[in-house]
């Protein structure tokens, strides 16, 4: 059983973010997308030739009758999660003819969540939702296995080597129906054996025919990659996430591009 704060599974229980990102569009061909629409409804998107629409949705697994909930959704953003919770999304594609088209998810980054990481009024001790987890060191900053968690100047805190990015894994489900015949545990997914860390990430899709498609994909923070041994204050050597449990996930920037 996951637990809560000091245990080898470590990462603060919440949700995910709703509408904490904006999502940009590059444009670096003429089949790019370019009119990029994000409103109090979704994204959506549409390819210059006209060929492709899409919209992004997220999913949401009801346990009780088996069954899943798709939103349109403004945010590919995630923070305070515990390790091998996984998150759910899909592309509603919209096609005129047959054809081939890729979606690239990029400019991955990690943040700090300012409501959770603070300093103590003894200017040293690191607070994370209010208990006590790390110390500046005479330089201000938090070292672990001599690489840089966190650094403070001017009142704030930044990131170092520890990002939350490198600890998500990629789940392509590929191309579907309206209905995801999966549960959400992603050890079901048909590619779980090729599941790549999360980077820049090219889905490819392959249409027959003019009509609706599903692209899913799923984010998971992994249990495994989240553990980190190293020594704590009260001197004993353990493995957990707390590393990356002040840290948020985002990736905000999504191109779509028609195949010629």
């Amino acid at each position: 059983m996951k637990k809560l704060f000091k245990s080898k599974n470590l990462i603060i229980n919440v949700v995910l973010l709703g509408v904490t990102m904006t999502l940009l569009v590059i444009s670096m061909m003429a089949w790019y997308v370019s009119n990029t629409i994000v409103t109090a409804s979704g994204i959506s998107a549409s390819t210059d030739d006209g060929l492709f629409t899409l919209q992004l949705e997220r999913g949401e697994y009801n346990k009780t009758n088996s069954t899943w909930t798709w939103t349109p959704t403004t945010s590919l953003s995630i923070s305070n999660m515990q390790p091998d919770d996984a998150f759910y999304f899909r592309f509603r594609i919209e096609s005129r003819d047959a054809g081939r088209l890729n979606v690239r998810l990029s400019n991955i980054t990690s943040t700090i969540q300012d409501d959770l990481l603070s300093l103590a009024d003894d200017n040293k001790s690191v607070l994370i939702g209010g208990a006590k987890y790390f110390e500046l060191d005479s330089n201000n900053k938090v070292i672990i296995n001599n690489k840089l968690l966190y650094s403070y100047a001017n009142n704030e805190f930044s990131l170092g080597e520890y990002l939350v990015q490198d600890t998500f894994k990629y789940f392509d489900y590929g191309l579907g129906t309206a209905t995801f015949g999966y549960d959400d545990q992603v050890i079901h997914c048909p590619n779980y054996s090729t599941a790549t860390v999360l980077s820049d990430i090219t889905a490819n899709y392959t249409v027959t025919e003019a009509g609706t498609y599903y692209g899913y994909f799923a984010l998971e923070f992994n249990d495994e990659l989240s553990l980190v041994t190293y020594t704590h204050l009260d001197g004993v050597s353990k493995a957990d996430s707390n590393l990356y449990q002040a840290q948020a996930l985002a990736i905000k920037q999504i191109s779509v591009e028609t195949v010629l």
